[in-house]
C-alpha cells in the first residue's frame, strides 16, 4: 500500500483536472482512515453501546475513539463528561456513583426515547464489543480523579483483554500520559491538542509519545511532514462538515480523520472519487 500512496504523491503524474491528487477509492480511504468519534454519534447517544455497535457496523470503520473516567469504585467507565447531567439522567459526578449505578441510567433518552434503556458502560463492556473488530482511540479524562489510579485502573482492563496492540491511550494532560508509561511503558501513548505551538514534535518526543491527536484546523504541511518524520501518526478531530471532509480527503499526507459522522466521511471518499 506505501508504494502505491508514494506513486500518488508524485505531483507530475498524479495530478486531476483540478489540480487534485488523483487517488482511486481504496487509495484515499486508507491514507484517511475513518475514526469514529464517540462511536457513530450522530446517529446514536454518544459512547454508549449503541453507539459502538452502529458504528461496526460499517466495515470501513477500523478505529473508535471514547473517553474514560473512573466511577466511585475506580472502575473505568466511558462517558465524556465528568458531570452526569449533560448525557445522562444522574446528578452529581461521576466519581460518585459505582460502575453498576452508572449502568443503570438512562444516558440515551436526551437523543431520542428509544435509547433509553442505554447506560453507561465501563470499559471492559467496550473492549468485549470491540475485540478482533476495531481498534480504540482511548482518552482518559481524569478531570477529577486521581491520575495515577485512571493511568493503572485504565491499563489493567486493556491487558485483562488483550488490547494492548490494538488501542492508543490518549490524553490532554501530560501528566496522564507519564503515568501510563511509568505504569506500562510499552502501551502506545499519544497527546491531544487544539494548537500548533513550535515545540509540538519534541514535547511529544519528550512524552515518549508516538501519536497526536490534533485539532484538524491545526492540520498543515509542516505539521504532517514534522510528525511524519519523527514517526509520530496523526488523527484531526473533530471533522463533520462535508466541505471539510472533501477538503482533508485530497491532502497527500496519511493522517486519520476522527468524526461523529461514518456516513459522511465515506460519502466524502466517493464523491472525491468521482471527482478526481
Amino acid at each position: 500500500m506505501w508504494q502505491r500512496i508514494k506513486s500518488y504523491l508524485n505531483p507530475a503524474n498524479r495530478l486531476s483536472s483540478r489540480g487534485m491528487i488523483r487517488m482511486d477509492e481504496q487509495t484515499r480511504a486508507s491514507l484517511h482512515p475513518c475514526v469514529a468519534h464517540r462511536g457513530w454519534s450522530g446517529m446514536a447517544p454518544e459512547n454508549t453501546m449503541a453507539a459502538f455497535r452502529l458504528a461496526m457496523t460499517q466495515p470501513f470503520v477500523q478505529w473508535m475513539e471514547l473517553d474514560v473516567h473512573l466511577s466511585r469504585d475506580d472502575v473505568p467507565v466511558v462517558i465524556h463528561d465528568g458531570i452526569l447531567k449533560r448525557t445522562t439522567n444522574g446528578e452529581g459526578r461521576v466519581r460518585d456513583l459505582t460502575a453498576e449505578q452508572l449502568g443503570r441510567l438512562d444516558a440515551g433518552s436526551w437523543v431520542h426515547p428509544s435509547f433509553y434503556t442505554e447506560g453507561v458502560p465501563t470499559l471492559a463492556e467496550v473492549l468485549s464489543l470491540t475485540s478482533g473488530r476495531c481498534r480504540l482511540n482511548i482518552e482518559l479524562k481524569g478531570d477529577d480523579a486521581d491520575r495515577t489510579l485512571l493511568a493503572a485502573r485504565a491499563v489493567d482492563v486493556i491487558r485483562s483483554h488483550q488490547f494492548e496492540q490494538h488501542a492508543v491511550i490518549t490524553s490532554f494532560q501530560p501528566d496522564i500520559l507519564i503515568a501510563v508509561r511509568n505504569y506500562f511503558p510499552s502501551i502506545r501513548t499519544g497527546l491531544i491538542i487544539d494548537a500548533f505551538p513550535q515545540d509540538l514534535v519534541s514535547t511529544l518526543r519528550s512524552l515518549g509519545a508516538s501519536y497526536l491527536s490534533i485539532g484538524f484546523r491545526h492540520l498543515s504541511p509542516l505539521l504532517l511532514q514534522q510528525t511524519a518524520d519523527a514517526g509520530i501518526d496523526v488523527m484531526a478531530w473533530t471533522v463533520n462538515s462535508p466541505a471539510d471532509l472533501r477538503r482533508l480527503m485530497n491532502r497527500p499526507e496519511p493522517f486519520q480523520i476522527c468524526t461523529n459522522y461514518p456516513d459522511r466521511w465515506l460519502a466524502a471518499v466517493k464523491e472525491e472519487n468521482r471527482r478526481s
